[in-house]
């Protein structure tokens, strides 16, 4: 429409595509970080890229702290020895500290900031819908409790009331299921979500577009996209667990200079509703999360310095240095840890360095081919459609291995399939009604520190009679008919039944999870014994080999001094399996093993 040359440049992007792209380079090209990487190592790609005066990157908040958003500043850097200064842009309606993130975007440059986001009008309802009668006669027919027969019945009459609702949930499961159980009672929803097949996602877009279906239940993987035709709703299921989302995925309703973004999130119980109603007062008020940019991640430290030795065939390590400062997670490299990185590649056989050079190997283009991403593999099976020969999605390792013999069924595209025959690939057939879903790794959001907080402080104040609200108070009140102290953001409980224990806190994700293996450890080291441990945003709990006195666990909690917790961490942390996994994919950005080693196949101490 404004005459330029436009292209689309990624995984899925057909060979003939991408031959077309080299031969005649499009005026704007939109890609991926990862392609970039490639397209700086090709000979024509390169000559190409030699003409670059903007670079836009959009949604940057999604980059800024990871080690992809790492691994594309530098790639930046690079782009500017090949292009000269070009004129950076980065784009995002959800960022807390933009001081910050301008630094990222422009290494050792200036940024101007602007500021547009005061213009957007948000309406957001939560709420946990009340039980009637006929949501009884529902739970009985569909073998579930009143509480969700009626929030499944409230979210049909929500979709009916609109045009086109695009329906947010956390994770593929959640998607998966809740499409299957609303379907049942005949809603008009398609799926959509990341480990469904491009076509299948395709299908599923194109379907809502043309108003064939009502709505899309989704989860982040359409939270940024703009192309799915007008959305006049939004819903989220439960607590969307950080700002950040919820404004990303509100926005995504009347996404239209001038017009009001509507959302409702509808909550299963008590403590969904608490979160939920937190977090959307924040996003009204406009308060985001800040995003913690890693300094000095070395995995991509090692990445680069391959890449850049792939792309170069030989670079003397001083310029290499050089364009690795200028990017702003290595403002402040050391050239002593530069040089160690540097020493520990050579002596792997990744690189050569000679006569004040670095040099690429055979064993260099091999890393390239395989750590184009940072992203770390997970061994993953396509599902097949066995009538089309059409592959619909797929699935983890894990899951195939223990539910995909023949005859086992599971929900995909929300809907029943049966597993014919598992070979490389899951072939599979559509059955009659199951409510297996399949589990993908690493989805869950973390609830942030201020969140948890904040929700403790409702929960006060509603039991104080300083804040109103008829859902908390409702919850509120059981806790207290039932004797027990109300924990908040002032107090902590800790509560016993048989052998588990709970420690009840508002300390959020990441706070409870440090502290479940801190007191878990001490617990086991007092007694003698393992002990299983588990977290929440909300609470830690303890599974003890024998039953026994609370004011243990209070005497331990107690007594850790502030100074030593570091180094407890430490010694904790060296012997988990947290870390293995950890050490495997750094391992793996190192060039130490291969994308293909098996995870229970190394010596973690060895690599140590």
């Amino acid at each position: 429409a404004l005459e330029i040359s436009i292209a689309v440049r990624h995984g899925d992007t057909p060979q003939k595509e991408r031959r077309k792209q080299a031969l005649h380079p499009p005026d704007m090209l939109i890609t991926t970080p990862e392609t970039l990487q490639i397209m700086l190592v090709g000979k024509r790609l390169r000559e190409a890229l030699s003409h670059v005066r903007w670079v836009i990157v959009d949604e940057i908040h999604e980059l800024a702290g990871d080690e992809r958003g790492a691994q594309l500043a530098v790639a930046l850097e690079r782009l500017h020895e090949c292009a000269g200064e070009f004129q950076r842009v980065g784009l995002s309606a959800t960022i807390g500290n933009p001081d910050e993130v301008a630094r990222f975007l422009g290494g050792r440059r200036d940024v101007l900031l602007i500021d547009a986001m005061d213009e957007k009008a948000m309406e957001i309802v939560v709420e946990r819908p009340s039980v009637r009668d006929d949501d009884h006669r529902l739970a009985g027919k569909l073998g579930l409790d009143a509480p969700s027969a009626a929030l499944l019945r409230r979210i049909k009459e929500l979709i009916d009331m609109h045009e086109a609702t695009l329906f947010f949930v956390n994770t593929r499961d959640a998607a998966e299921i809740l499409a299957a159980r609303l379907r049942e009672i005949g809603a008009d929803i398609e799926v959509h979500h990341g480990s469904l097949s491009r076509e299948a996602r395709i299908e599923a877009e194109e379907k809502f577009k043309r108003g064939e279906v009502k709505a899309l239940i989704c989860t982040s993987s359409l939270e940024l996209g703009i192309d799915i035709g007008h959305a006049d709703f939004v819903l989220q299921y439960n607590s969307p667990r950080q700002v950040t989302r919820l404004i990303q995925r509100v926005g995504r309703s009347g996404h239209r200079k001038g017009r009001v973004s509507r959302a409702a999130i509808v909550a299963l119980n008590p403590e969904e509703y608490a979160e939920a109603a937190v977090i959307a007062q924040k996003a009204l008020r406009g308060e985001i999360e800040h995003i913690r940019i890693r300094k000095n991640p070395l995995s991509v430290l090692a990445n680069q310095i391959i890449l850049m030795t792939v792309e170069y065939r030989q670079i003397p390590p001083e310029k290499m240095y050089r364009i690795l400062t200028r990017a702003y997670p290595f403002l402040e490299l050391s050239k002593t840890t530069f040089y160690e990185v540097l020493e520990q590649l050579r002596d792997q056989g990744v690189l050569w360095m000679a006569g004040g050079s670095v040099r690429r190997r055979k064993k260099s283009t091999s890393y390239f081919i395989e750590n184009i991403s940072m992203i770390p593999d997970e061994k993953s099976y396509d599902v097949v459609d066995i009538s089309s020969n059409k592959v619909i999605g797929r699935l983890d390792e894990s899951f195939a291995s223990s539910h995909c013999t023949p005859g086992s069924r599971f929900i995909m595209k929300g809907r029943a399939w049966e597993v014919a025959k598992k070979e490389e690939r899951i072939y599979v057939a559509p059955a009659s009604k199951t409510y297996i879903v399949p589990d993908w790794a690493g989805e869950e959001i973390p609830v942030p520190f201020a969140v948890a907080r904040e929700v403790g402080a409702l929960r006060r104040k509603v039991a104080e009679g300083i804040v109103s609200d008829d859902v908390v108070k409702e919850a509120v009140e059981e806790q207290l008919r039932g004797g027990f102290e109300l924990p908040s953001d002032r107090v902590i409980t800790i509560e016993k039944d048989r052998n588990v224990v709970y420690i009840n806190t508002h300390f959020g994700t990441k706070v409870n999870e440090t502290l479940s293996r801190l007191v878990g450890s001490l617990l086991a080291q007092r007694i003698g014994e393992s002990v299983a441990m588990g977290s929440d945003a909300y609470r830690i709990y303890f599974t003890l080999p024998r039953s026994m006195s609370t004011e243990l666990i209070k005497e331990i909690l107690l007594g850790i001094k502030p100074d030593t917790v570091e180094a407890l961490l430490r010694i904790i942390l060296k012997k988990s399996s947290f870390l293995h996994w950890e050490a495997l994919k750094v391992a793996r950005k190192f060039g130490i093993m291969e994308k293909a080693a098996e995870y229970d196949r190394f010596s973690l101490d060895r690599i140590v």
